[in-house]
Parts: structure tokens; sequence; C-alpha cells
């Protein structure tokens, strides 16, 4: 899937008739041939196994079927050989044998192929079969004797001496055996007692049934309404894991979710995903400026009477490359909708139909010996004619709120969900414009039905070559398609999403100086992980490379500050009178340029615009 869409977007790049456009396509190709190359001796490579393992043994054998199946016909698709990595009897100066389109068919034949294959993976796993230890682990309290977990009683001192007489619960027995095993069994009994009352899992303060929380419930990662110390009393604790591990789909790859029954009585899901360090840091980042900015929202006073909020969205690392991410059952995503929606309606592919049309109407208008000028021109005009034949015809723009319409139990429901959806999304699209988070794709597009709550997976910062935050150029400053122009309405939008955006901005700006200092910590730690992401440095490099990005970092620290300060409202002086300046006044201009179909067109065909 990364290499197909690799491909389409230089393809979209590309699309125009020139030279140069000859050269970099035979470059590109040749370098994908060297990567399929790569990818026939990794995955088709014959290799030798020793272990004696049961699950290896199985995993092994799920192997030779896997290679039995599409070994061969994998290489002679791409007429390259697993045996050594290197295409067969081609020389590294050889023209590559296929043109771009060929591998783009090739690539998408495949996918399907391979996509028809995961798809008979299982829905769900019995979590015995992944993990035995998480399985069997129960967190309830030990029903052993009457007060044994309570910290009343944890010293001893004011039990009751008649309930620790033996002789009131039990015969008596005149074996001296007998009287020293009652006395060890009562003596290992209040060392039970005192343990578990320093723990924490009894009745009164520190109480809770289980030592292990569910994580996610400390800041950044959670928003309490006041700002005060952590309760571990008062946190939901793990109980025991479900017994089922779901497999879903995410971004094109499967992965596993697993439920935590909490002492509160409900099942927190998580998402296990494997991901570098810089993706697990970058979103710890993006939870710690979600905490201080709801932080401001409760400070100020017109915020906190319109009960705007900004929630985070946690990011729990386990190891190294695996973090755990909430996945509640209400989740949906905007790919989720068109994937169902072509499913159900067999839609043809919107990406390659738009891809197509573009090259077969730009290879009939456009010659080498066109002007410059006039290609760009040219290749605007076209977009924006294919775009608005897909918004017409292949994609309906009510799309996404039919789907929602299936949860709400009445229109109350659906006007109510409608409006906290305009509250939380303008939150999200004033961060998006600010920080520059251009590629919000239908992927990283969450919202939850319950609540209308708007997660933020993948929420990073766009930077340039030089380091400085991406200026908005062409692209659109938040993602605002079709579909969720209509699920929002139009009254919503010139509404309370508008002045949402505003009145956030102007929390933000009431708070500048004491959000400047805590701003320059969280961007310098991001342009140097975004510098240093796949270099390992020492310290003192760090601090170099540090000083060296002092300056990029206030300018960009000052960029955040004057957008954030434009989206305010403010109040100005025209001649001997003071006018105000409209809320809509900047706001309105991002919506209009988020919206405006010319914008759209010429998004990359992985944004889905007319989605």
């Amino acid at each position: 899937s990364a290499l197909l869409e690799r491909a389409e977007s230089h393809a979209e790049k590309q699309s125009l008739p020139d030279k140069k456009r000859i050269e970099d396509e035979e470059a590109m190709v040749a370098s994908w041939s060297k990567t399929l190359s790569r990818i026939a001796a990794k995955f088709f490579k014959d290799t030798e196994n020793t272990s004696t393992s049961n699950r290896r043994d199985e995993r092994v054998k799920k192997t030779v079927e896997f290679k039995r199946k599409y070994k061969a016909e994998f290489e002679q698709d791409f007429k390259v050989n697993s045996g050594d990595g290197q295409q067969n009897g081609a020389s590294s100066d050889s023209k590559p044998q296929f043109r771009l389109n060929q591998y783009i068919s090739k690539l998408q034949l495949w996918k399907q192929k391979l996509e028809a294959q995961v798809s008979r993976t299982p829905s769900s796993l019995p979590l015995v079969e992944s993990s035995h230890s998480l399985a069997m682990y129960v967190g309830d309290i030990p029903d052993l004797w009457p007060g044994s977990c309570d910290t009343r009683y944890s010293s001893g001192s004011d039990r009751n001496p008649e309930d620790d007489d033996p002789n009131s619960r039990s015969q008596s027995s005149t074996s001296s055996s007998a009287t020293i095993a009652r006395k060890a069994a009562q003596n290992a009994a209040l060392v039970a007692s005192n343990a578990a009352a320093r723990e924490g899992v009894g009745g009164e303060y520190g109480g809770g049934s289980a030592a292990i929380e569910i994580p996610g419930q400390y800041c950044p990662n959670s928003c309490a309404s006041a700002d005060i110390k952590p309760c571990p009393e008062l946190h939901a604790h793990l109980v025991k894991f479900e017994p089922f591990v779901q497999v879903l789909r995410r971004n094109d790859q499967l992965v596993r979710r697993c439920g935590m029954v909490g002492s509160d009585g409900r099942t927190y899901r998580f998402l296990l995903q494997f991901a570098i360090p810089y993706w697990t840091r970058t979103d710890e980042r993006t939870a710690q400026t979600s905490y201080v900015l709801d932080k401001f929202l409760r400070q100020n006073m017109v915020s906190a009477r319109n009960y705007l909020s900004i929630q985070p969205t946690a990011a729990i690392p386990v190891a190294q490359r695996l973090r755990m991410t909430p996945d509640p059952e209400s989740r949906l995503g905007l790919d989720e909708v068109l994937r169902r929606a072509c499913t159900e309606e067999e839609l043809c592919k919107p990406e390659t139909f738009f891809l197509d049309e573009i090259t077969k109407q730009l290879d009939q208008i456009v010659s080498t010996e066109t002007p410059e000028k006039d290609k760009s021109k040219t290749e605007k005009e076209v977009r924006l004619k294919v775009y608005q034949q897909i918004c017409d015809s292949v994609v309906d723009n009510r799309m996404l709120i039919r789907f929602l319409q299936r949860v709400f139990e009445s229109p109350e429901a659906e006007f109510l969900f409608r409006r906290a959806l305009s509250v939380q999304l303008a939150a999200n699209s004033l961060l998006q414009y600010v920080f520059s988070v251009a590629e919000r794709t239908p992927q990283r597009f969450v919202i939850l039905q319950n609540n209308a709550r708007v997660m933020s997976p993948d929420f990073r910062v766009s930077y340039s070559n030089q380091g400085f935050i991406e200026a908005l150029g062409h692209q659109v400053p938040f993602r605002m398609t079709p579909n969720i122009e209509t699920a929002l309405g139009e009254h919503h939008i010139q509404g309370i999403f508008i002045r949402s955006m505003a009145m956030i901005a102007g929390a933000v700006k009431q708070h500048r100086e004491e959000f400047d200092p805590i701003l320059r910590l969280l961007m310098r730690d991001d342009i140097l992980a975004w510098y240093s992401k796949s270099l390992a440095k020492t310290d003192s490099k760090t601090q170099e490379l540090e000083r060296q990005l002092i300056e990029r970092v206030s300018k960009n620290v000052y960029t955040l500050q004057s957008r954030f300060g434009e989206c305010a409202p403010s109040i100005k002086t025209s001649g001997d009178f003071l006018t105000s300046v409209p809320l809509d006044s900047r706001v309105s201009e991002l919506v209009k340029a988020a919206t405006d179909p010319e914008k759209l067109c010429m998004m990359p065909a992985s944004y889905h615009a007319w989605l």
C-alpha cells in the first residue's frame, strides 16, 4: 500500500507531458524496481528454521503456504528474483522493464489480491492463544475472610478480640501440631491484611479493586474539570481482560484491539500499534498541547460559559516500537464510510478515476511544446473539472450524514450531535490551521458517534526544508470537504462553528504570555525530533543542534502566536470611532478557503477532497 501510494502521488505530480517528466519517471521506476527486489528477497527467500516451539511451527506453516501461493507469480509479474534481491538478468544501469502506469496497474492488482487474502483473517482471536498470562490475570479482591482487605483493621489493634479468638470460630484441638498451624495461618492472614492495606485495596483512602490502573487517566492524557492533585483512589482499576482480541483494519493494516474491564464497570478498549518512537513522542506532545489549551478555555470567561473544551488523544508507550491508543467501539473514520459505500453501492474508486481522467485529458490538450504558464493553468482547469465530475456523479455529499443518522434515535438527538460536532471540529480545525497540519486524510479524520468528539490521530506539524512551519500556499487551511460540510449544515458552520473558532483563539490570545514558554518547549522538542528522527545523536551533538535551531524555534513560536491572534476577535480604531471587527472576519476567510473547489481540486488524490 505504501509503495502504491508513492507511485500514485508521483504519477499525479508528473501528469503534465514534459521531457523532464520522462527522466524523473525512469529514475523513480528504477528505484521501485530495486525496492520490489528487496521485498521479494525478504518475503519469498527460502530460510531454514530450527525452532521447535508450537507457535513458531504454526508461523512457519503459514509462511511456507504464503510462499507457495504467491512467490512464482510475484517474481513473474515484477521480473524480480528472491534469491539474491536483484532483478533477473538486469544490471543496475539497464533501463526499467515497465513504465510507471504499468507498475501502478500491477501494484493495484496485487493490493486487491492481498486484501482478499487478509480479509479471510478472523475478526477476533482468543486472548489465551496470544498471551496466556493476560488471559489468566484477575484483579478481583480475594474473599478470604471478612475485613481482610479493610484498612480500618490493617494494624490489628481495632479488631474485636472475640472475632480473633480461634475458639469462637473453630473447634479446639488437643493436638499441638494443629495449634501451631492455626497460629501460623493467623500470622499469615495479618501480614496479608497489612500488605493489602499498603497497596490500597481497602475500602477507605487509596481504595480500589486492584493495584493496576487503567492507562490514560493522568494528565496530559485526560482533562479534569478542576486542576487538582490526582486521586488514584478514584481511578478505574483493572479487573481483567476481555477473553477475545479483536482484529481490525486501520490505515490499510490489520491491528489488534484488546479490552480492559475496569472496576467502574466500563470496558476500556485500546489499539495496539507498532510505531516508531518519533511518532509516539509527537502524539504525546499533541496531547500536552491539547491539555494546556483546555486549561486556558476553562480559565477564560467567554469560552467557559459556552462549554468549550479540547480533549487530548492519549498515546501510551508500551515498548520502544509499541504503543496503545484508545479505540472505543463508537469510533468512526471517514475512510470507513467511503469503504462501506463503495462496497454497498458498488462504486468505483474515486482516486483512481481522478488520476486516470486527469492524465487522459492532459495528454489530449497539453504537449511538450506548451509554455509552462499555460500548462499550470490548463492543469488547474482540468483538475477542477474532474473534481466537480466526481462530486456530481461518483461520491454523494450526504454519504456521511446518512451513515450517522442510523445511530440517532430522534431529530433532537441528531441536532444535538451536529451541534456538538461543530464545536469539537472547530477546535480541531483551528489547530490544523495554526500548526499547518494539512495531511488530514480520511484515515486521520475520526469522530466518536456517541459524543461527537473529534480525535486527532497522527497530528503532526508540517515543516519546510529549512525547519520553519510550512505556509499554506495552495493548500486548504483545514479539512472541510463536501461530506463534512453537509454533515454540519450551513447554519452550524456560519453560526457556532465560526464563533467557537474565534472564542478558542481569543482564550489562547488572552493567555499569550503564559503560553509562550510552554510553546517554546514543545516546539523545541518537536523540531529537534524532526531533525534527528533518522539519526542517533549523542548529547553533545543534540545540544549543538539545539543551539543552531534556537532562531527557528523562535520564528515558529511567533508564527503560531500570530495565527492564534489573527483568528481571535479584536477591536480596531477607524477614525474617531471604535469599530469592532466581526467574529467571522478572518475565520470566515479560512472557512471559505477550506471549502473552495479550486483549492480542494489541487490537493493530492490521497486527500480525497471530494469526500
